[in-house]
């Protein structure tokens, strides 16, 4: 067994470079956004190549992440360009490397190539980061208006008959039970919409049940319009967007389960 031609096989049977303008564009094996492959250029001028991205890296990973701008973020970018020679030209927006010798232009190809993969996995990373911390705000707000007059649970069943269907936060007083959701993705969303169908007209239950969608940022949120217009639209749902007041959010469920 040739391990390390298995290796090189595998690799250059997904690459595909092919003449540009400014030089080479690069496919690599490498997946980007959305699953499309990674594509780099390599802008060559006389015996001299760098490396560049497309000019629109930024955007999209923007589009997928949210806001790249805060301090954290940006250090922590500035740090993985640093660790692979790479700069940020500002009037065009683009992500170069050092201009070396064509004849090492496999070194800085692959060089680059890291760095776009780590760009993008920060980036990724952030947002779950970001998503996170918007639910433990939400859950901690939950609990300090509600968790001395009522029982307040952290990702559980809504009913003991149906241990798969669970929100995130549930407030339960003695007639009432407020599912809520932190809506930072599609799939929490949907699972709203189910507990909607499943639980709100369910007679068999000792409590109402009623579903909250927590929005972050309404306007903002990487839901789907599509879901955000059917939780809006449901005759049960209730909806929510944080960004409008944490404390309108709370006072919101309140009056519900006070109702």
């Amino acid at each position: 067994m040739n391990v390390q031609g298995d290796i090189c096989a595998a690799f250059c049977d997904q690459l595909s470079i092919r003449k540009v303008p400014i030089g080479y564009a690069i496919k690599t094996p490498f997946a980007w956004l959305h699953g499309d492959p990674l594509v780099i250029f390599g802008e060559v001028t006389g015996n001299l190549v760098r490396m560049r991205d497309s000019g629109d890296t930024l955007i999209s990973l923007e589009d997928e992440a949210g806001d790249l701008t805060s301090d954290n973020r940006i250090d922590a970018m500035r740090r993985i360009a640093l660790e692979h020679g790479v700069k940020f030209d500002e009037d065009n927006s683009l992500f170069t490397s050092e201009w070396v010798d064509t004849s090492h232009l496999g070194d800085s190809a692959i060089r680059f190539m890291s760095f776009l993969n780590r760009l993008q996995d920060v980036a990724l990373l952030s947002r779950e980061r970001v998503a996170n911390a918007f639910r433990e705000d939400l859950i901690e707000a939950v609990q300090a208006r509600f968790g001395k007059r009522y029982q307040v649970d952290v990702r559980e069943p809504i009913s003991a008959e149906h241990p798969e269907y669970t929100a995130d936060i549930i407030v339960r007083s003695d007639t009432v039970q407020a599912a809520i959701y932190a809506a930072t993705t599609e799939v929490n969303v949907l699972e709203a919409l189910l507990a909607d169908q499943v639980f709100t007209n369910a007679s068999a239950l000792s409590r109402k049940t009623i579903p909250f969608v927590v929005f972050e940022d309404f306007m903002q949120s990487k839901v789907s319009m599509k879901s955000r217009r059917r939780a809006m639209n449901s005759a049960h749902i209730q909806t929510a967007d944080w960004s409008g007041g944490a404390d309108d959010v709370i006072d919101k469920i309140e009056q519900q389960i006070a109702a």
